[in-house]
């Protein structure tokens, strides 16, 4: 396989390799990046590699795999790490095997060159040939250590409208609340393992927040000023959710899901070829025992995105974080797990087995 670098002249090829590669379960899905694959690369990082691999003699991309850096909490630190994701590839398992082999050649390469020894990435945790794959400690690969389980918690927006909590005072954020929303999100970051750090200057970056305003914002306020915030992430403009299809059981069942759902205030399933009208709930700070602002922040947002017309949101969280078990108790949530894991080559090892034991919260929004 011959290895170049994601750019304009490859990223159409990049696409299709997005869009012909759905990812199984009950509902199929591609994860589309319409209409250019670098500027949803873009929020993921400070800086980025995507790696795009060919058959040797061919023309079209046959495989993927995208390194970030950016900077993030490491044990109350601000630390540079790195994520590795993005990895789609054509073929059988034997090629897809051999294939990323390969991209990691790819990626060591990058990593030297880089500016981070850690990294830190997520596989779904029923994807079990993909996990051993990881983990087997094959030649070339980084070091794959499972740390946690992430939890992205999926929350149909009508149903979280109707919520109410009348103690907390909740209202969309302005220009001049900048400042407050930076500081919230870096002291509360600071609590994490693996939360971005979002200062003012990333704040306001349409490359690091493409699609995102301060008015996207909702915060909550006492007497002293702003205590939690949250926001609706609408990425639909850069990155798509798109039904392929349905498993066998669920094809079935379908129409008749489809005939009750309107009566119980439940989104549809789209037909094949739909998209999913959904996006992300981001860049939460809420102190961990307030859950009536944790709460309050999460209708509200939910109230704005049915005037979006999405049908659902979702927010990705440890499964050990006390605002997983709080969510799960008053929203009705539909929950899929990942596994996070620490990855690193040899240079790395130190780095990761420094790690406390703070909970850990990377931003489920940008990865």
């Amino acid at each position: 396989m011959r290895v170049e670098q994601a750019d304009e002249s490859n990223e159409a090829g990049l696409r299709e390799l997005l869009r012909n590669n759905p990812l199984a379960g009950d509902i199929v899905v591609t994860l589309e990046r319409e209409p250019n694959a670098l500027h949803a690369a873009a929020t993921g990082g400070d800086s980025f590699n995507i790696l795009v691999g060919y058959r040797h003699g061919q023309k079209n991309v046959v495989a993927c795999g995208a390194r970030f850096e950016l900077d993030a909490f490491v044990n109350g630190d601000v630390r540079r790490v790195g994520y590795l994701g993005e990895f789609r590839m054509d073929g059988g398992l034997r090629q897809r095997r051999r294939m990323l082999i390969e991209s990691f050649t790819a990626m060591r390469e990058a990593h030297e060159a880089g500016n981070v020894k850690l990294y830190f990435t997520t596989v779904v945790a029923d994807n079990v040939a993909a996990r051993r794959l990881f983990e087997a400690g094959l030649p070339g690969f980084p070091v794959y250590e499972p740390r946690e389980e992430i939890v992205t918690l999926t929350i149909p927006v009508q149903s979280g409208a109707r919520v109410r909590t009348r103690s907390r005072h909740i209202r969309q954020a302005s220009e001049n609340d900048e400042d407050a929303i930076a500081t919230l999100l870096q002291r509360t970051g600071s609590e994490y393992q693996f939360h971005p750090v979002w200062d003012r200057a990333r704040l306001a970056s349409q490359t690091r927040c493409r699609g995102l305003s301060t008015q996207d914002f909702f915060l909550c306020e006492s007497t002293g000023g702003p205590i939690g915030c949250l926001a609706l992430w609408d990425q639909r403009g850069f990155k798509q959710t798109v039904i392929s299809g349905y498993a066998n059981r669920l094809r079935r069942l379908r129409p008749f899901y489809n005939a009750v759902a309107p009566l119980v205030r439940r989104p549809t399933l789209p037909a094949p070829g739909s998209r999913l009208e959904t996006t992300f709930l981001s860049h939460l700070a809420v102190a961990p025992d307030d859950e009536e602002t944790l709460h309050a922040l999460v209708a509200a947002a939910c109230r704005d995105a049915a005037k979006r017309e999405l049908d659902y949101v979702m927010l990705g969280i440890a499964k050990r974080d006390p605002v997983h078990a709080s969510l799960c108790r008053v929203f009705s949530c539909h929950a899929y797990t990942s596994m996070l894991y620490t990855a690193f080559w040899k240079d790395g090892a130190d780095a990761a087995a420094a790690l406390d034991q703070r909970i850990p919260r990377p931003e489920m929004a940008i990865l």
